[in-house]
């Protein structure tokens, strides 16, 4: 029995070994779409062997024959037949070598949409475990072209696709740009898909747009900013810089929400200053009351320890206008004692007893007393 087992074990190899031997003759003697079938159905190291020929091949004769859909449909068979876990396990100069090969398939089948959408897929395939940047910068390099735009439409979309998960910074400011291409509309939702992914990688290119203050601009980025599955730090970063240097007021409360969601502390100064020039804003109806409100509210959580001597201040100063018999919006002065009582130092205990003696209406009154009592000595 045992010996009957060890026969057929070789009986098996052997046959292996002739079937694979089959598919190379195939490839060697046959015609362009038999190579193509020996490609495709050969496997093992027998597979390997055949994939690397068959990509030597259509290289060595593409331009011999030109546009021709049997080459095409061997090249593409060769990318994909080619191992992964065999290109995973060369060394790097072996990989940079399959690379160099990737690359020139993609620059000489220029006209074969299909190998070069393969070629991307394979690379896609294998990023995790060989250098792409090469590659990367043959895609950034393509979207650079004067002829880009006359390309088939799947085959940008797919360079697009792809370098949202082989791209780098370059590739961000290339597409930033076309996204204020009109001649790009088409492939807008591609881009900004591809923006949002390279934003960890590309955070000065995104911080410049929000320093040049463009109000367009950095209402675009932000936007894409939001819609990203990115770090709380990138976000809160780039949240705290939109504050800073936005000339509008809308698209600072939308930044400002965010540092308020995250607590994002680090951001203290940032908010103090807003929360300076905010107050004559409000005097002067450009900042609304409820976003003052809103702002005032978000000092507990962003300036706990700073912002208790500018409310203290502020507090102070609406009380003064209260003694001189002027207006005072009922519901920012609430905003204010709210905050000092959540904050609970006890720096602010003279601001809110002053405004238990004054003729607030009876909620501020019961809100003051309310904050006094919560302080922590």
């Amino acid at each position: 029995m045992k010996k009957q087992f060890v026969l057929l074990l070789i009986g098996l190899t052997l046959s292996g070994n002739v079937f694979g031997q089959e598919y190379k003759k195939q490839f060697i003697k046959g015609n362009i779409q038999d190579k193509t079938t020996a490609v495709r159905e050969a496997s093992g190291q027998e597979g390997i062997w055949l994939s690397q020929k068959a990509i030597d091949f259509v290289l060595e004769y593409n331009e011999i024959t030109g546009t021709d859909r049997d080459m095409d449909g061997l090249a593409v068979a060769a990318v994909l037949s080619l191992p992964n876990d065999y290109v995973s396990g060369l060394s790097e100069s072996e990989k940079n070598q399959v690379m160099s090969k990737f690359i020139e398939l993609f620059e000489k089948f220029s006209r074969s949409n299909t190998v070069q959408i393969a070629v991307q897929s394979k690379v896609l395939a294998l990023k995790d475990n060989m250098n792409t940047d090469a590659f990367t910068d043959v895609l950034n390099k393509f979207l650079q072209s004067s002829s880009v735009l006359s390309s088939d439409s799947s085959l940008l979309k797919s360079v697009i696709n792809s370098l949202g998960f082989i791209g780098n910074n370059i590739s961000f400011s290339i597409l930033y740009n076309n996204l204020n291409d009109k001649r790009y509309s088409a492939y807008y939702s591609e881009i900004e898909q591809t923006i949002q992914k390279l934003i960890p990688v590309s955070m000065n290119e995104v911080l410049q747009i929000v320093h040049s203050k463009d109000s367009a601009n950095t209402q675009r980025i932000f936007n894409i900013v939001k819609q990203a599955s990115i770090t709380t730090n990138n976000l809160c970063e780039i949240a705290e810089n939109v504050l800073n240097d936005s000339p509008l007021i809308s698209i600072k409360f939308e930044a400002l929400e965010i540092l308020n969601k995250n607590k994002w502390t680090r951001a203290s100064n940032s908010v103090l200053a807003f929360f300076q020039t905010s107050q004559k804003d409000f005097q002067n109806q450009i900042v609304t009351e409820n976003q003052f409100v809103t702002l005032i509210n978000s000092l507990v959580n962003i300036s706990p320890l700073d912002a208790v001597t500018p409310l203290i201040k502020y507090l102070g100063e609406l009380n003064q206008q209260l003694e001189y018999n002027n207006t005072v919006n009922q519901n920012v002065v609430l905003a204010v004692i709210n905050s000092l009582g959540a904050i609970g130092d006890k720096s602010a205990f003279d601001s809110l007893l002053a405004v238990t003696y004054l003729n607030y209406p009876e909620t501020v009154l019961s809100a003051a007393r309310q904050a006094l009592a919560g302080l922590r000595w």
